[in-house]
């Protein structure tokens, strides 16, 4: 690089005094140095070769991972945006106010430095003290702390309006509309540096983006026959180490009585998991105590998927005492791609990778098929509603077996064990659930009376669940969890937080992926609203002739379809059209 800039360095020189000599000619002598100046042929080329392994360099540094193989010590660069990782310590001479801002900056990059600048804004005794790590809470986008300093008391209060608030595992934390933080700064060597301050970080949207990544970390059901998701938003810098982390945390509390937490660790080692050459190697230290191959292979199983979903990594190795454990090498097969299903004539038709076209052609002109929903590939348990009434069992090319008849019945969901959930829309606090054999069990929900649930949805593989709650024209969604049996029946659901704020129109709820459900809520001013577990809430306008949410698309983005057949994705704040002339498509979670 140093020769590099030695060559520019002599082009500019060169090119000062050429422009220097053009200002001291008389100036009607003056022209266009592109006019008049001929470039030496061979000097042409080198100035080829010069820009283009220059742009080379440049493109290279531009495109570094924001995750993957890291080492002790090192910084990954931020693709977001690389300056995010740069911050300046405290100025001589600086104001309180100036001071805190500054301090603000700093700890926007401190993931980056373990809040080593971050910690040079506070007096020496409270370094040692000060847990930036305990806690992140982050601003409503376009909006930033608002610092006000009383001279009298030398103390200062940070007031904002946060959109998300996490404990040190990346699970999410009650908070207020509006909260204040409150600081007390003293002279130290005769600068201004903060005395006192509760532990944890404040950052803007924009720089909590930049330093954290969002990903999920996985437990097993409780019958430890599937991986439940749990969303989790990490620091990007040693992205691993800080997703297994959050997995020996343990599980969100809303999740906790369905799932079973890892072997317990009391002290987790900072150099859990190492990287190298797409691989990660996860050593377990001497305290964990595995009695069995069986938990072994569970935990493998785990740490595997919970790593793969980090960039750079592509194997994963499970060590105790420096050997392999026994077992952990065996890489599982690769995931089943999705499966579509639709309405199209009157007949249910098929969208996947290996099939295409009619799954199942009408045979009642009198009932018409709805709300096809398909289960997980690996399964063979694809349902129906049949003239409303009618909970009906789709096979590839037989006619619909009834298993369930009721009234009003709301769109049917899937879950991995088998287990297809509707009832009657218009009736309050039940849910029912049928099997493949027409076994059936109804949930009951605490709720008032009054209230009915018009829409249930529930996410891969079936642990978690949004219900949306109605009254009079006012409507409430709020976050279950489903407890199952130990051969997976559904027992229980449990209200797993508060309900939403009230809201008006709803026409529709699905689950975009595991961590986000969308509510559709229609009328004169069509949104969306996403609700993220262990996230932010996000909303924007819908289309104006939005009928209903597609359920799990395969790329994450929200999908609606419109009154008269067409099927429109939001990418990159927009609306796409995907597909056209399929009604009440549904893909397999």
């Amino acid at each position: 690089m140093s020769w590099i800039a030695g060559q520019f360095n002599k082009l500019e020189i060169g090119k000062a005094r050429a422009e220097k000599n053009q200002l001291n000619a008389p100036s009607g002598q003056l022209e266009s140095p592109a006019r008049t100046k001929k470039i030496n042929p061979v000097k042409r080329i080198f100035l080829g070769i010069l820009a283009f392994f220059t742009a080379s360099v440049l493109a290279a540094c531009a495109a570094l991972p924001d995750s993957g193989p890291v080492h002790k010590g090192e910084v990954n660069v931020d693709s977001r945006n690389p300056l995010s990782q740069l911050a300046s310590g405290p100025v001589d001479g600086s104001t309180p106010e100036k001071l805190l801002a500054d301090f603000q900056q700093a700890c926007a990059a401190g993931t980056y430095d373990e809040y080593g600048i971050a910690r040079q804004f506070l007096t020496t005794s409270q370094r040692r003290h000060w847990k930036p790590q305990e806690e992140v809470t982050v601003l409503n986008p376009k909006t930033e702390l608002k610092i006000g300093f009383d001279s009298e008391t030398n103390r200062a209060t940070g007031t904002g309006q946060p959109s998300l608030r996490l404990n040190k595992a990346g699970i999410s934390q009650k908070f207020r509309t509006e909260e204040t933080v409150r600081y007390s700064l003293a002279k130290e060597n005769g600068q201004w540096r903060i005395s006192s301050l509760p532990d944890g970080v404040v950052l803007t949207n924009s720089a909590f983006k930049n330093a954290f990544a969002k990903r999920n970390v996985y437990f097993w059901s409780s019958d430890h026959r599937f991986l439940v998701p749990d969303p989790r938003w990490v620091p990007r810098k040693n992205g691993a180490q800080n997703l297994l982390e959050s997995l020996f945390f343990g599980p969100s509390d809303d999740l906790s009585p369905a799932v079973s937490s890892p072997a317990i660790m009391k002290k987790i080692p900072s150099s859990l998991v190492v990287l190298q050459n797409k691989k990660a190697r996860v050593e377990l230290p001497d305290t964990v105590h595995l009695r069995s191959q069986l938990e072994v292979d569970q935990l493998y199983q785990q740490l595997r998927a919970t790593l793969l979903d980090v960039s750079g990594i592509d194997e994963v190795v499970l060590s105790q005492n420096g050997s392999s454990l026994a077992g952990s090498n065996e890489q599982s097969a690769a995931s089943p791609k999705p499966v579509m299903l639709g309405v199209k004539n009157g007949e249910v038709v098929e969208e996947s990778e290996s099939r295409n076209g009619v799954f199942t052609a009408q045979t009642n002109g009198d009932y018409d098929i709805t709300w096809p929903t398909p289960s997980n590939p690996t399964t063979d348990f694809h349902v129906a509603i049949r003239g409303g009434n009618e909970l009906v069992r789709l096979q590839r090319g037989k006619a619909p077996v009834v298993l369930y008849r009721g009234n009003n019945l709301r769109a049917p969901q899937v879950d991995a064990w088998g287990w297809a959930f509707t009832g009657d829309s218009t009736q309050e606090g039940a849910l029912v659930a049928v099997n493949a054999r027409g076994a059936t069990v109804e949930l009951k929900l605490p709720t008032d009376s009054n209230w009915k649930i018009p829409f249930f949805a529930l996410s891969s593989p079936g642990v978690r669940g949004l219900v949306v709650w109605q009254v009079g024209y006012s409507f409430q969604a709020q976050l279950v969890t489903l407890v199952r049996g130990e051969d997976g029946t559904p027992r229980q659901i449990i209200p797993a937080q508060d309900k939403t704020e009230v809201m008006r129109d709803v026409i529709s709820a699905a689950w975009v992926n595991p961590g986000q459900v969308a509510v559709l809520q229609g009328g004169s001013s069509p949104k969306v609203q996403v609700f993220g577990v262990n996230s932010y809430d996000e909303s924007f306008d819908a289309p104006v002739n939005a009928e209903y949410l597609v359920p799990n698309p395969p790329d994450g983005n929200v999908e609606v379809v419109s009154d008269r057949g067409s099927r429109l994705g939001h990418i990159e704040q927009s609306w796409r059209v995907l597909g056209s002339d399929i009604f009440y498509p549904a893909y397999s979670s």
